[in-house]
């Protein structure tokens, strides 16, 4: 009878010590949000935009900022852009560390404002999840029309990716012109997981 109970403890110990290792080493999930509240949170303005034949030696105007037409609080990121040459995309951007050398799962969701909902396709929201920076329009991928709604509308992305010995992840999340007009569009409560 001791030897059995002598036995059961053992096992038990085991069992405690093997989850406590096993959740050590398991991949941590790491939660991300940001509502501009304080200034860019670290986010950075990125744009792949055409020379401006209005303005030779120029490219197109744009712009990213902060501004007080917000979701939630009382800030949020305004993306503008003349789209007038029918191209252009602007973004932010931000580098995040995660788990090195392992397959994670990406998941960026936000909230982006449209003055008006339109049938016509005039920008279309775009994402990006990966291991090195984003730098030209084609390696962020659409995910929705942004006048879809007249209003806030939520947008998410989701990627799965190797991450390298750097343990680095980019995330970024934007506009890109579809229609030939100036245009802009306001982005708050940003939140960003890795699993």
């Amino acid at each position: 009878m001791r030897t059995i109970f002598k036995l059961d403890v053992a096992i038990g110990i085991l069992v405690i010590i093997s989850a406590v290792v096993g959740w050590y080493f398991s991949p941590k999930s790491i939660a991300y949000n940001e509502s501009f509240e304080q200034d860019f949170g670290g986010w950075i303005a990125d744009a792949d935009v055409p020379p401006d034949p209005n303005n030779p030696g120029s490219n197109v105007e744009w712009n990213v900022s902060r501004t007080t037409s917000a979701k939630s609080g009382q800030y949020s990121v305004e993306f503008y852009i003349d789209g007038r040459q029918d191209d252009g995309t602007v973004w932010i951007e931000k580098m995040l560390s995660t788990e090195r050398n392992a397959r994670v799962q990406v998941n960026v969701s936000f909230d982006l404002y449209s003055e008006s909902e339109s049938f016509n396709v005039l920008a279309a929201v775009v994402g990006f999840a990966g291991a090195s920076n984003p730098e030209v329009e084609a390696d962020l991928k659409i995910i929705g029309k942004a006048n879809d709604v007249s209003g806030w509308k939520r947008y998410t992305y989701i990627e799965t990716l190797e991450t390298d010995s750097r343990g680095e992840v980019w995330v970024a999340l934007g506009i890109s012109v579809r229609w030939e007009t100036k245009m802009t569009y306001n982005v708050d409560d940003v939140k960003v997981t890795i699993d």
